[in-house]
């Protein structure tokens, strides 16, 4: 059996896993990475990456939708889904060759296959190359996480998909019951319906998006009904079986037919068969319980990602890596503040938002004012022929703190990060909207929704 002796071992090369082997390696320890498909994770290969790759061909099939509003004429364009797949692998494809670039690039030693906990500094990997060891002084666990099915219902990747494969899929149904209205529920729900699928999207909470600020919820909503989808929320599933065009969803508010169905009800971590039970790792509701230095109930081992928890997100996940990392290192890293991380969704129109919304922010007794600004008055947005949503800005209306920002429209997962800087140095919408905001650009649009929140718009 190969035995390999370094300073960190690391199961998972998602985005946190890669990450924390990197920052690890920069601060000089020696690093073995284990990881059972291909350096990236979920997210590289099935999740993130070849998500928003299948959501830009959809975006480009909707521009040649509209080109004569351009003056363009374009006679019998053809959008072949199967293509539109075949380049998501690729994309996905470069990026995970990126990240073994950078492995080799670190000095970072891969092990193919899967790792189980032996101790709290062993960790016994099986894969193509036969049985492998590593012995470590401390060990951090991203495993990531895999999606949730609803009780009695199983994911044949046939007839119901989850996400995994439906990125895989290389062709558009007819029609696709979607399960769930988040982030990977109304991606999806973009994908498909600009390829022609007719998309009904059933969510048991009162509104898509729910996690969102409510008026970005209901312009989605008109958005999407635009679009021709349907939309059902407030519904819970009652049973999923064969029959109609292929499977048929009943439910509390009625009774759905489709050719496939989409799982999109949540992801849940990944934690059964890494040896958790033998070291006596605390769990907390199904994830690993870590301290603010991602450090778990055993000394010396740390869980970062989807697997310590939510948010679920990728760039959580990096910031957690960097964490555990440096405090491996003997440093004192800065504590991850998880009310400042931005969330993303990325279909037509693109959703992002962070802190708190406005409904969460009364809750919390605050006194506040909000300001909107709506695309249609933005020059940019206008001249792009995106005018669709707004951005919304929460504050306290005492001190002019910024609470939350909520965007929905063109590029937001691109400007909401104006917030998050500005949230990060304590920024107040008096510094905002001194700060000069060039023209025309979409961030303008920031500007002046800051400038409504205190009364002062000019371009509305």
């Amino acid at each position: 059996m190969a035995a390999h002796k370094v300073d960190v071992a690391v199961i998972g090369t998602g985005p946190g896993g890669y990450v924390a082997a990197i920052r690890c390696a920069q601060l000089g320890l020696s690093v073995a990475a284990v990881e059972d498909d291909r350096p990236g994770g979920v997210c590289l290969n099935w999740g993130c990456i070849p998500t928003k790759a299948l959501l830009r061909n959809a975006e480009v099939v909707h521009l040649l939708e509209r080109a004569p509003e351009f003056g363009i004429r374009v006679q019998g364009f053809q959008a072949d889904y199967a293509e539109a797949v075949k380049r998501s692998r690729q994309v996905a494809d470069r990026m995970a060759k990126g990240v073994e670039f950078l492995f080799r690039k670190n000095k970072i030693t891969l092990l193919p296959g899967t790792g189980t906990l032996r101790s709290p500094a062993s960790v016994e990997v099986k894969g193509v190359r036969g049985a492998e060891t590593i012995e470590a002084r401390a060990l951090i666990l991203a495993t990531g996480s895999e999606p949730k099915a609803l009780p009695g219902v199983g994911i044949d990747e046939k007839i119901v998909l989850s996400s995994n494969g439906a990125v895989r899929q290389e062709r558009a149904p007819k029609s696709l019951v979607i399960i769930g209205a988040g982030a990977v529920g109304v991606e999806f729900a973009d994908v498909y319906a600009s390829y022609g699928t007719q998309v009904t999207i059933l969510e048991a909470l009162p509104r898509l998006v729910p996690v969102e600020d409510e008026e970005v919820s209901s312009q989605l909503a008109r958005s999407f009904n635009r679009r021709g989808m349907t939309l059902k929320t407030g519904v819970k599933v009652t049973s999923v079986k064969p029959g109609g065009a292929g499977v048929v969803v009943e439910t509390d508010g009625g009774r759905f037919e489709a050719e496939q169905i989409l799982m999109a009800v949540g992801r849940a971590a990944k934690v059964k068969g890494l040896g958790l039970e033998t070291l006596g790792v605390a769990l907390d509701r199904g994830f690993v319980k870590v301290s603010p230095r991602m450090e778990t109930s055993v000394k010396g081992v740390y869980a970062i990602g989807d697997m310590a928890g939510p948010p679920l997100l990728a760039h959580k996940a990096m910031a957690e890596g960097v964490v555990a990392a440096e405090t491996i290192a003997g440093r004192e890293p800065r504590p991850i503040d998880y009310t400042n991380v931005p969330s993303c969704t990325y279909c037509r129109p693109q959703i992002a938002s962070i802190g708190l919304t406005e409904a969460r922010a009364k809750e919390n007794g605050r006194e506040i004012t909000v300001g909107r600004f709506p695309f249609t008055a933005s020059g940019k947005a206008v001249a792009l022929g995106e005018t669709e949503g707004f951005i919304k800005v929460v504050a306290d209306k005492a001190t002019g703190e910024l609470l939350g920002a909520h965007i929905v429209g063109p590029d937001a997962t691109e400007v909401i990060h104006e917030f998050a800087v500005g949230r990060t140095l304590e920024a107040t919408l008096e510094e905002i909207v001194h700060t000069i905001h060039a023209h025309p650009t979409l961030s303008e649009a920031a500007l002046e929704a800051a400038l409504g929140a205190l009364g002062q718009a000019i371009h509305i």
